[in-house]
């Protein structure tokens, strides 16, 4: 197997192809001296009773307060900036249930929000189709009408329209995808790739349409540059341009809308393309770095800036969680330590770190569904020991298409009986205090910073991912899983081993969009030379302030990010 050396597809190590991770840790009982039935030959060529992790960290049957001691720390105050809460003892610890959607019809998409809210959900997450995704508006000009532009847009056709997503394209549909729900209690979440302006210019449009407070609004509008080009350069336009119109969102969030992020670290496509713990934690926060750069340093004399502690307040971090429950509870606490770390190595305040953990596409199979339900309920138990903020649980059928119902009320479920009925948050940070867990924290701490220093000393993250190099240090990790599991030394139960007699790959037909697709067509081919508000050039130095002014005035993604283009193209490159 192997991948272009810029780019990171999930797909290519995921379980439906064989090589899904399943790292298994010994289990031992510390009250009593270990016998022989505990400790359990490793795998490993030296036949001790000590694990590896995939890392190369050495996990031992037993651990001691000497042990623990001898971890070095990053910081001095890590006890309290690891468990990453406030909260008075006795009080329940409010975890945020955020479901996905990206049913391609927004009607459709209505009805599963709605389900899902009277079935629990307290926030929502709308991941935008790949047209919107691109950042271009190429997509949706008639087959033929894209002349003055260059062969790879020519040649994308409309194809992108309703793949992947749902169709939001003008404040309308947006209305139509959030019909009947309490946008002033409920936080909607954004995943448009490099249309991260457009789009969070409509939902700010929808808010003020439905006339929410912006100090009562609540979400996300999920901008994130670096991710987008990890996981597909060739959706992303105007590279350079991107990491600006962040800084722009983020300045006009900040005092617009306070209980609203602008950009979202989402390191899930380094963990879900083959990465290791300690990968997707340094780089992570590698990415992080790089946006309080760009939302702290001026570009010009006329930029906005922010503070350290304001730019640090506009980050969500969106973490992938795996099958192997002990390395995902010590990934989200060595999370903490690193990002405290580096506010106080910049001067900032101990804030918290705001978290969302997502179970890992790569432990989810397309065959044999219903072992999808445990796969998912590990993930879900080790965001909430881990102490994240939002929680995103996928369906049992999530490799196989769009969920059915069935599939969501089994998602959401899992995660309110782990918290309303495990009462999983009572607790804060439960693996506090385990010698083995703060061990193994420290250790991806230490590993997770030589790499961060890394990607540093190379010219941060944006040149690692341009130039190739953050996938050449997933590729041998993924490559290694892959082999793993071709010659048996790892398994995957009902996949690899196990397999079900009747077990077989299971397809769910693409919902039918043609009509929806011919529509949006329609709407931009008569639309897209209107000049619908006033010039994007004559709004002010601030691009998201002036792509909701256009918003405002009825423009749709694409001639917002049309607009875009036409400003952008006239200014230096970076």
């Amino acid at each position: 197997m192997s991948m272009a050396s810029n780019m990171l597809d999930p797909k290519c190590y995921s379980t439906q192809h064989l090589t899904a991770p399943e790292v298994a840790c010994p289990r031992s009982d510390t009250s009593r001296p270990p016998t022989s039935t505990d400790i359990r030959p490793s795998p490993s060529e030296n036949n001790h009773a000590d694990w590896q992790t995939d890392d190369g960290i050495v996990l031992h049957p037993i651990y001691t307060r000497a042990t623990a001691a001898a971890s070095s720390s990053l910081i001095p105050d890590r006890d309290f900036l690891l468990r990453g809460v406030t909260k008075e003892l006795g009080t329940a610890l409010a975890v945020d249930l955020r479901q996905r959607h990206a049913h391609p019809d927004p009607e459709m998409t209505n009805r599963a929000v709605l389900d899902d809210l009277q079935g629990g959900v307290s926030s929502l997450e709308l991941r935008l189709d790949r047209a919107v995704r691109s950042g271009s508006w190429q997509a949706f000009c008639p087959q033929g009408d894209v002349a003055n532009e260059s062969p790879s847009d020519a040649t994308r056709g409309n194809g992108w329209l309703g793949d992947d997503g749902v169709m939001l394209y003008q404040v309308s549909d947006f209305d139509t995808a959030l019909a009947s729900v309490p946008l002033d209690q409920t936080a909607i979440s954004l995943d448009a790739g490099n249309g991260f302006l457009a789009a969070a210019a409509l939902l700010a449009a929808l808010w003020e349409r439905r006339g929410v407070d912006p100090i009562e609004a609540r979400g996300a509008f999920g901008g994130d540059p670096i991710g987008t080009l990890s996981r597909a350069p060739s959706l992303v336009r105007l590279r350079g341009k991107s990491m600006h119109g962040l800084a722009d969102l983020a300045t006009w969030t900040s005092r617009t809308f306070p209980h609203v992020t602008s950009a979202t670290v989402d390191s899930t496509t380094y963990y879900d393309a083959g990465g290791t713990d300690t990968q997707e934690l340094a780089f992570s926060i590698a990415t992080a770095v790089e946006y309080l750069r760009a939302m702290t340093v001026a570009r010009n004399p006329q930029t906005e800036t922010l503070s350290i502690d304001q730019a640090a307040a506009q980050l969500l971090f969106r973490y992938s969680l795996g099958t192997d429950h002990f390395l995902s509870v010590a990934k989200l606490r060595a999370a903490r330590v690193l990002w405290a770390r580096v506010l106080q190595t910049c001067g900032g305040s101990p804030l918290p770190m705001k978290m969302q953990t997502c179970t890992s596409s790569r432990v989810m199979t397309d065959r044999d569904l219903n072992l999808n339900l445990l796969r998912n309920c590990t993930a879900v138990f080790s965001g909430l020991l881990g102490g994240a903020d939002t929680v995103t649980s996928l369906p049992l059928d999530h490799a196989i298409g769009l969920p059915d119902e069935f599939g969501r009320r089994m998602a959401r479920n899992t995660v309110l009986i782990l918290n309303d009925e495990a009462k999983l948050g009572r607790v804060a940070d439960p693996a506090g205090g385990s010698y083995f867990f703060e061990t193994l924290t420290d250790q991806l701490c230490e590993q997770a910073w030589a790499l961060f220093q890394q990607v540093e000393r190379r010219g941060g993250m944006l040149a690692c991912v341009r130039n190739g190099w953050v996938a050449k240090q997933i590729i041998p990790s993924a490559e290694k899983w892959a082999s793993q599991f071709a010659y048996g030394e790892k398994s995957f139960v009902g996949v690899t081993k196990f397999i079900h007699a009747r077990s077989r790959i299971v397809r769910r037909a693409a919902p039918d969009v043609d009509r929806l697709r011919q529509f949006a067509i329609h709407q931009f081919a008569a639309h897209r030379d209107a000049q619908i508000a006033i010039p994007l050039l004559e709004h002010g130095p601030n691009l998201a302030e002036a792509m909701f002014v256009e918003a405002q005035g009825g423009a749709s993604i694409p001639q917002m990010n049309r607009m875009l283009g036409d400003r952008v193209s006239r200014e230096a490159s970076p």
